[in-house]
């Protein structure tokens, strides 16, 4: 509807068409039944005149197209039957020409030409028929009308071109000219609609006449497509060129970028990957004015399928190349409505998705580098990048996943951290965000199942992990509680199990090895306060014990065996004196498990120092239920656990009248009569005496 058209109420118009041409449908079905050749014309004509209306809007006249393409369609089948309606085909063409008006007169002349290009005995080719039907519907020139009218002739002909004589290049000839024409009469429709106010439209958005109508034009180009014989060569040096050199005929952003997602839509993945240059060089030109971020990204995503199930690791190469390339070219322009900063940092984070899946190379440094170089260029508006509050939160969250993304893989992961731009990137961060960005290369590293293999890497690992290991404290004296204690106590559960879990990913051939890490581990762990701790201790100490297990069978000589074991048994005895009375039942589980495999250390290696490191164990456990567990359900629980884990144990305290005296003392206290089995149980080596298995 243009401007100077009033308001038309648009309903009334479409039933009062639909109408028309139901009665004219009946007629014409009458007519063909009755072999009334002349009556089954002018009906068809009267129907096609209706779709000389100008008034209705493009969802409507789609609505009416479609009515009267069927009976066309209807027509048709009775136009090939000669024998009924006794006028050659020639007769007929000729016949239909003398319709004045020339939109329905060309509607007719399609239907009568595609039925001359079936005709076994017709005089012209098949090729030069469509020529001329291509040739007379350059006749409209009405956007709406002339795109629909070519829409028809694409759907009467679509399964014919195979009969051209000139093959594949025939139908491609056929088809980009009347889709070249299509985009030119599409393009047009943006001049007829009524202006919009710069403020309710983006520029990136189509209008509403030709946002209907977008998928007439992909519909041509699906053809194109579809051409048998259509190859990649004929694609590269025949299709592409002239669809890219559409492109630039759409003078407005919007309708360039649609062109541009239908080509990368419509084509097969294996077309593109041999001419993505060109497409990133069109993108490149379109970029100035319009956000391109979800096609490129829709490209590079479809690309990394078809590499994934290809398995082509020198393309992939290739690719990654082209795309950092572009994305460079696009880091360098000032920061505008058309290339925010969100979606150049999205359009860095997909290409470090395909890096993880394809390339086996240290390409997320290269594309690491280029997120510092872009943030620290700014964003247009402000000036200083080092302050931690530049970065908005959704900006923020996306540089929290691009730090995230690399430490996926354990090839990666101590490249990635020994290079400096996961510190730059996180001083750029609010503590929020540090804290965030934290618990996602945390939560990273996990689900990549990584290694830790050496002291290096957790150290540059710990330090930016900081914001999940110490509190932030106030500013003054007066303020100077822990900053954790004012967040979600759930939430901080949940973060410090997820951090402990670390501990387990620290992994290596050498049991020495493994040691070194473990305390620089404990350096970190022990600064984050008591409320950390109770978290990482016990996981600390599952993974000291499990190494030991793992040296008793280790193959080493005897006394480098025993001395790496009395260093694992040091520092655990480091780790839960650090519990201290933080959580006594849990302190108390921890005792007794370092004296179970202390124990089954000094047997293994008949070693008295192993052995004192028991008992020293055990005389701790029955500390933490002497004087830190107080409540009886506890304390009876704590016994009973006691007493089980010294019927295990081979070697036994030293001590064990003390012990038992202590136990018997305790019991007492309790008011519980299992004094004497208490120290029947402490008294003998075990598993070896009846009254102990009793017990």
């Amino acid at each position: 509807m243009t401007a100077a058209e009033p308001n038309i109420d648009e309903e009334s118009l479409l039933k009062d068409a639909v109408g028309f041409a139901t009665e004219h449908r009946f007629y014409l079905r009458k007519a063909v039944q009755h072999g009334d050749f002349y009556s089954a014309v002018r009906h068809s004509l009267c129907m096609a005149n209706e779709l000389r209306s100008c008034r209705l809007s493009p969802t409507s006249y789609y609505k009416l197209y479609s009515m009267v393409f069927l009976e066309l369609q209807h027509l048709g089948a009775y136009l090939r039957e000669t024998a009924r309606h006794g006028f050659s085909l020639e007769e007929v063409f000729e016949i239909v020409q003398y319709e004045g008006n020339c939109l329905p007169r060309l509607y007719m002349l399609v239907t009568v030409g595609v039925v001359r290009m079936l005709a076994p005995d017709s005089d012209e080719s098949p090729d030069e028929i469509l020529r001329d039907m291509e040739s007379m519907v350059g006749a409209v020139q009405h956007p709406v009308r002339g795109l629909f009218l070519r829409y028809f002739l694409l759907q009467v002909v679509k399964d014919k071109l195979h009969k051209l004589q000139e093959g594949a290049v025939g139908a491609l000839n056929f088809l980009l000219t009347t889709f070249r024409e299509a985009v030119s009469l599409w393009h047009r429709l943006r001049l007829t609609q009524v202006q919009v106010e710069p403020s309710a439209m983006q520029a990136w958005q189509l209008d509403d006449h030709r946002y209907s109508l977008r998928l007439l034009l992909g519909a041509h180009l699906m053809q194109v497509a579809r051409v048998d014989g259509l190859t990649q060569d004929l694609y590269t040096e025949v299709v592409l060129p002239e669809l890219l050199r559409l492109i630039p005929a759409c003078e407005d952003a919007a309708g360039q970028a649609y062109l541009l997602q239908l080509i990368v839509e419509v084509f097969p993945d294996s077309y593109h990957l041999h001419t993505l240059e060109k497409v990133l060089a069109t993108c490149a030109q379109v970029h100035w004015s319009i956000d391109l971020v979800q096609l490129t990204q829709h490209l590079l995503r479809r690309l990394t399928v078809h590499l994934l199930e290809g398995g082509d690791s020198s393309s992939s190469a290739t690719v990654f190349e082209l795309f950092h390339v572009h994305f460079k070219l696009l880091h360098g322009r000032p920061r505008t409505t058309a290339t925010p900063l969100i979606s150049l940092l999205t359009l860095q984070l997909e290409l470090c998705m395909f890096v993880l899946a394809l390339h086996p190379g240290n390409a997320c440094l290269d594309i690491l580098e280029g997120t510092v170089d872009l943030l620290q260029a700014g964003d247009g508006e402000k000036a200083e990048t080092s302050s931690p509050e530049v970065l908005d939160t959704q900006l923020a969250q996306a540089v929290v996943d691009l730090m995230a993304a690399p430490l996926t893989k354990e090839r990666l992961c101590s490249a990635v951290l020994q290079m400096p731009y996961h510190a730059t990137l996180l001083a750029m961060l609010s503590r929020p965000m540090q804290s965030r960005a934290a618990m996602a290369m945390v939560t990273a590293l996990l689900a990549g199942d990584v290694s830790l293999g050496d002291c290096g890497t957790l150290r540059q690992l710990f330090t930016l992990m900081s914001t999940l290991l110490q509190d932030e404290t106030g500013q003054d004296d007066e303020d100077a509680r822990p900053r954790h204690l004012e967040h979600d106590p759930i939430a901080f559960r949940r973060e410090q199990e997820t951090v402990a879990q670390l501990i387990h990913q620290v992994r290596h051939e050498d049991p020495t090895k493994v040691i070194e890490m473990l305390l620089v581990l404990w350096e970190y762990f022990r600064e984050g306060g008591p409320h950390r701790i109770i978290f990482s201790v016990p996981a600390m100490v599952s993974a000291s014990l499990e190494l030991a297990d793992r040296l008793m069978h280790s193959g080493q000589n005897h006394e480098q065996e025993c001395s790496e074991l009395v260093r694992i048994f040091d520092l655990t005895h480091t780790l839960c004196q650090s519990l201290g009375t933080l959580i006594p039942k849990e302190s108390l589980r921890l005792w007794l498990l370092c004296a179970a495999s202390a124990d089954r250390a000094a047997t293994f290696k008949i070693d008295a120092v192993l052995a004192r490191l028991c008992s020293n164990c055990v005389d701790k456990a029955l500390v933490c239920l002497e004087e830190d567990i107080s409540k009886q359900e506890a304390r009876l629980c704590g016994l009973q656990l006691f007493v089980g884990t010294l019927q295990q144990m081979k070697v036994g305290p030293e001590e064990p009248a003390k012990l038992r005296q202590r136990a018997v003392a305790l019991c007492g206290k309790m008011h519980f009569g299992l004094g004497l089995i208490v120290a029947q149980s402490i008294a003998g080596p075990g598993p070896n005496q009846t009254s102990n298995r009793a017990v």
